[in-house]
């Protein structure tokens, strides 16, 4: 039991090592069951191409590339593929074409030749690149240079750019435009926080806004709540506006025309010269005598200031004049 357990044990191993393998070599997309013959071709440039990428013919894989290398002089470089397919044989003239597919993926499609025989395992193919591919690649190439020299400009600004920022802040120390800018910065953010500290007390329910909408919410209240009595208070008030306009207005109206047709009566007296107004706006004879009587009065005052023994006798002596009186 003991050596049973052994080789069971060395056979599990095995397998498991086998399995390795052959996962390994299947997920690279050789299969080591199955006869490989292996080729080689060259190129100028492979355009991406790498160990593994499928070999066709007609769009049927038929074998895969199974190394990629420079060849000693570093001129061009060597593919070297293998065939996978046992039925297939290479015939002479046949031309190893490296093409792309839509996704960019590239890959060798053997171009049947017509030539008499075939190629052994270990034979060259002539090779040649799809002319899509060459355009891309060229374009690729001026597109690296055209990058190249976009980098190049782009470093050169960066560099600028280092500078600038580093004459910007300064050697570090604490008075630099940067740093005090920091400062302000987050002395403005302190102020803010403390601005906001004040705004959340106000608008908090026990803060003066909150107070003052309390007390609005609790007028509306009262005045939801009394909105019949309210509502007949200004019935009432619309009723006696009304009744007053009624009663009064029409009234007043009434004085005003009347006093106005009287006025107009006592102006149409004074313009026709009817009464003593009338008299004196119309005949200057009045205004004539007016002022003549005027001015005798006026010279009668005068005169009784200078000579007043004529129009006033004082006597002391009343007794004796009346004695005199009576000797006459």
């Amino acid at each position: 039991m003991k050596y049973s357990r052994e080789i069971r044990t060395g056979f599990i191993a095995l397998a498991t090592i086998f399995i390795l393998v052959w996962g390994y070599n299947f997920l690279k997309g050789n299969d080591i069951f199955s006869k490989q013959r292996v080729f080689y071709t060259a190129y100028t440039n492979v355009g991406g191409l790498t160990k593994s990428n499928a070999v066709t013919v007609n769009g049927f894989k038929v074998g895969l590339v199974k190394d990629v290398y420079f060849e000693p002089n570093r001129e061009f470089l060597v593919v070297e593929f293998m065939l996978t397919a046992d039925n297939y044989e290479i015939p002479k003239g046949t031309k190893a074409v490296l093409v792309a597919d839509l996704l960019g993926t590239t890959s060798i499609n053997l171009v049947t030749g017509k030539d008499v025989g075939y190629y052994t395992e270990g034979d060259t193919l002539e090779s040649d690149i799809e002319e899509g591919l060459m355009a891309g690649i060229t374009d690729l190439s001026s597109s690296l240079v055209s990058t190249k020299a976009k980098a190049d400009r782009l470093f050169e600004s960066l560099d600028s750019l280092v500078g600038d920022i580093r004459d910007v802040l300064g050697p570090g120390d604490r008075n630099s435009s940067v740093n005090r800018a920091i400062l302000d910065l987050a002395e403005t953010m302190e102020n803010l926080k403390l601005a906001s500290s004040k705004i959340d007390g106000i608008l908090d329910d026990d803060g003066k806004l909150g107070k003052i909408l309390a007390d609005v919410e609790g007028f509306t209240s009262t005045l939801d709540e009394n909105k019949d009595e309210i509502d007949n208070l200004l019935n009432n008030l619309s009723t006696f506006s009304d009744t007053l306009a009624a009663a009064e207005l029409a009234s007043t109206i009434n004085n005003a025309n009347k006093t106005f047709e009287e006025l107009a009566l006592a102006m149409e007296k004074i313009n026709n010269g009817e009464g003593t107004i009338g008299k004196l706006f119309k005949d200057d004879s009045v205004y004539d005598n007016l002022e003549a009587a005027t001015a005798d009065l006026d010279s009668l005052f005068v005169d009784i200031k200078a000579n007043p023994n004529r129009y006033v006798h004082v006597s002391v002596f009343g007794r004796k004049e009346k004695k005199d009186k009576k000797k006459k």
